[in-house]
């Protein structure tokens, strides 16, 4: 299915806006103790094109296309540390090979150990068990089956003119089993519009070590969209699209996610 919609989508990336940290707490900013929040996500990608070793972007012969239902739960167990869960269920085909089932279930904790003024920064720890499905976009289903990721994040709030903003960054080691290491970065900024909604947008990247002399992954994706929040709930709409890298699919679709906090 040939689309147009990277090119839609590439124009709106431009714009680095992401949810703040009041309404739905994320990423650096710790669960309160005894609360928490649920996340699904529903993630559909459509994979015409593919960036080659040098990092050009062909057209492929089949195209790919995943369809993935993920579940993110958070829960503070004390002011400083909330634990963390995610599984999904995966739906690939790319014309050669095809999974359909659970996919990984990763679980860890993350440690807020600064908290001054609008500043935060904390260190978190996770660890994806064993899965048949895909565990990297880059890989087979079934490879990379036990990882440990390891990331420092760290965020700040901030009022310019009438609307509160923030900016947050993560970064990320991660090592697999069967499939190569890797190393992330991921930012984060944002503004409210008003009580009620929130533009939002994400930038992650990386990149997989060499092996054997063969070049690592390298990915570039963008995410932009918006929240509504009523009461405890928060619906997000958004699009993301890969637009440079090596040895992965260009791959763009939308988001839809539900928040619920309790």
């Amino acid at each position: 299915m040939k689309h147009r919609r990277g090119v839609w989508c590439s124009a709106l990336l431009g714009a680095v806006l992401a949810f703040g940290a009041d309404p739905v707490r994320a990423g650096a900013w710790n669960q309160s103790k005894g609360q928490g929040q649920l996340i699904v996500k529903y993630e559909p990608v459509w994979s015409i094109h593919r960036f080659d070793a040098d990092g050009d972007r062909f057209m492929q012969e089949h195209e790919r296309v995943d369809h993935v239902v993920s579940l993110w739960a958070e829960y503070g167990l004390s002011e400083r540390v909330t634990l963390l869960l995610k599984t999904d269920w995966q739906d690939a085909d790319d014309g050669v090979r095809s999974y359909r089932g659970i996919g990984p279930t990763e679980i860890g904790a993350r440690w807020q150990f600064l908290s001054v003024g609008q500043t935060v920064a904390s260190v978190q720890s996770t660890y994806v068990s064993d899965s048949q499905g895909r565990n990297a976009a880059w890989g087979s289903p079934g490879e990379g089956a036990q990882e440990l990721d390891i990331r420092l994040l760290a965020g700040h709030t901030f009022t310019k003119g009438r609307r509160a903003k923030f900016v947050e960054v993560q970064l990320a080691r991660r090592w697999r089993e069967s499939l190569s290491d890797d190393t992330r970065v991921e930012a984060t900024a944002g503004v409210h519009l008003s009580n009620d909604y929130t533009l939002l947008s994400q930038i992650y990247a990386g990149q997989g070590d060499e092996e054997a002399g063969d070049k690592g992954a390298r990915w570039l994706t963008a995410e932009i969209g918006a929240v509504r929040h009523w009461d405890a709930w928060s619906a997000q709409l958004g699009w993301r699209a890969t637009v440079a890298g090596r040895k992965v699919n260009a791959g763009d679709g939308p988001i839809v996610a539900l928040w619920r906090r309790f």
